[in-house]
């Protein structure tokens, strides 16, 4: 239909030439034409045929395109800014893991960049032609709260040094590692557990001679350098308190059994009953996927046993908050009637009400180490490995059980 006082060009439908911008709501039967031409709110197809830029919004005008070819474009920054309810400006801060940002609004700009698959541009800086100068860290860690502490670490250490980064979401780490072939400004890649141990893509790394460092594996021998911190005796150390707190009917909701820290928290748990004597309890001992809704439902059931436990380490600080969840909703004082422990010490635990006991991983260390490898060229080897330290970290989650 041909708009009054119009031209309407016979390659572009009519639609394309109205002023107005999909980001602003349009409702009755305004809507119902949108639909029809296609057009839906929310997949960034923005009209600028014929008109320029007029008619967009500030945030549309740098980007419009024609809806003629019914294509999305990669999002922006500015996408990213929108969604999250800040300005670009904030976003740039976030991923580049600078300070002053706070937590909340940290938290808000890394989910939106994830639920809008945001990329940056490895290329939008220039890159000196003669030196490597980009990083790809493959992950696929279900952790939200983990999974930011590495990007931040990586980003922190990228920007000190003039180098880029890179992040890759990837169940199966090949069919991302193929994005990277030939890339000439490749310093090299770091693997997140649980893709550190990924056979498959760790021998292709090998037989493409691309550098890499592998965050925490289980096995550390072999053809790459690796950082980590000790997961095993981390787990003891809490058992060892809660001991000492007089608990002894301890509940553990370990993590994936694919990831080899999950595993290694595990043993540690293990290991640390029996040190003491305690015999572990299969219905006490239950496993989640690092999500704070498996940290939810395993602690519900967990505290619904006729013998309930009176303390409960989870193996990282987002089932933790789970845990606490359960016990608010059952009426459950902690930690007068349970306490509760986590693994990490991730910001979330210092802002869950009350504050979390837990171990503390230095997540944002063990990434920037991983980076400072790939900077210098890594020197395969065993010799090739860098050990940190943790440390119990007390708060408002533990005491001793009631008499």
């Amino acid at each position: 239909m041909k708009r009054a006082g119009s031209t309407t060009s016979s390659s572009i439908p009519a639609i394309t030439r109205r002023r107005f911008c999909l980001c602003t709501p349009r409702s009755g039967a305004r809507a119902e034409a949108d639909l029809r031409a296609g057009l839906v709110r929310g997949e960034r197809r923005h009209i600028v045929a014929g008109y320029g830029a007029q008619g967009l919004c500030a945030a549309c005008q740098p980007r419009g395109t024609t809806i003629d070819t019914q294509e999305r474009r990669p999002a922006t920054i500015i996408d990213v800014a929108r969604e999250a309810g800040v300005s670009f400006k904030t976003v740039s801060r976030v991923l580049n893991g600078e300070p002053n940002v706070r937590e909340p609004t940290r938290v808000r700009v890394m989910d939106a960049v994830r639920l809008l698959g945001y990329r940056a541009n490895p290329f939008a800086r220039s890159l000196r032609a003669a030196q490597s100068r980009l990083i790809a860290v493959f992950f696929s860690d279900p952790s939200r709260n983990y999974t930011s502490e590495i990007q931040i670490g990586v980003l922190q250490r990228c920007n000190a040094e003039g180098f880029n980064a890179i992040f890759e979401q990837a169940a199966g780490g090949l069919d991302s590692l193929v994005s990277l072939r030939g890339q000439p400004n490749l310093a090299g890649v770091i693997l997140v557990p649980p893709l550190t141990e990924d056979a498959a893509l760790v021998r292709h790394l090998v037989q493409a001679g691309i550098p890499f460092v592998r965050l925490a594996p289980l096995e550390t021998a072999g053809e790459a350098g690796h950082v980590s911190m000790d997961d095993e005796g981390a787990a003891g150390e809490m058992v060892d308190y809660l001991v000492a707190l007089g608990h002894r009917r301890i509940g553990f909701i370990a993590g994936p059994e694919d990831h080899p820290q999950s595993r290694l928290r595990e043993a540690g748990f293990l290991k640390g009953l029996a040190r003491h004597g305690i015999d572990p309890v299969p219905e006490l001992i239950c496993r989640g996927n690092f999500h704070f809704e498996t940290g939810l439902q395993i602690s519900e059931t967990l505290l619904a046993l006729p013998a309930p436990p009176t303390a409960i380490f989870a193996s990282n600080d987002d089932m933790a908050a789970g845990v606490l969840s359960a016990a608010y909703r059952k009426g459950i004082r902690v930690p007068e009637d349970l306490s509760v422990a986590g693994f990490d010490d991730t910001p979330l635990a210092s802002v869950v009400a009350p504050s979390l006991t837990t171990i503390y991983q230095p997540i944002r260390e063990l990434a920037g180490k991983a980076a400072d490898m790939l900077f210098g060229g890594v020197e395969r080897g065993p010799d090739r490995s860098i050990v940190l330290a943790h440390r119990l970290v007390v708060r408002e989650t533990t005491a001793p059980p009631k008499a």
